[in-house]
């Protein structure tokens, strides 16, 4: 399956996105990121391009999804977060959306193994003006209902941490 995430706001602290997805990319969820700091491991966001996008299980990060390979980082997830504190250059997803914030991450991340086949290949593209409906296919953004606890950990490695 082929993902797209729009990213829409490039901001001094975070970088906020919509991740869609499905067969005709009719869903989507709420993005959170790093801002652009020249890809530097742990502070930056990725550059756009198109990367393969693999299932991922670790104690820490069960059930998530590695971007590989990346050029100069390993390890970018995308994982379950609600603020650019939890990234640490990785994407954060939730169902709802505040300015420097996703809500939901973990009903997020639940939806995409849901719609994803965690044994099948997958292409994610990343990018601004990818053309993608920049709403959700309701119509409606959804409506955040508070921090969930989520806390992510981002930039793993085979041997851990960057």
């Amino acid at each position: 399956m082929n993902l797209q995430l729009v990213r829409y706001c490039y901001g001094p602290d975070h970088v906020a996105g919509l991740l869609k997805f499905g067969d005709n990319l009719e869903l989507s969820l709420w993005t959170l990121e790093c801002p652009w700091r020249e890809n530097q491991i742990f502070v930056s966001c990725i550059p756009d391009g198109s990367y393969p996008l693999v299932a991922f299980d670790s104690v820490d990060h069960p059930n998530t999804w590695v971007l590989t390979p990346v050029a100069g980082r390993t390890g970018i997830l995308i994982h379950v977060g609600n603020d650019v504190s939890h990234t640490q250059g990785c994407i954060l997803i939730g169902q709802g959306q505040l300015p420097g914030e996703v809500h939901n991450s973990r009903d997020a991340l639940r939806m995409l193994n849901y719609k994803l086949d965690r044994n099948a290949q997958h292409t994610i593209t990343l990018g601004s003006g990818l053309g993608a409906q920049l709403m959700p296919s309701t119509g409606e953004p959804p409506l955040p209902s508070g921090g969930d606890g989520d806390n992510g950990h981002g930039e793993l490695s085979a041997g851990g941490t960057d």
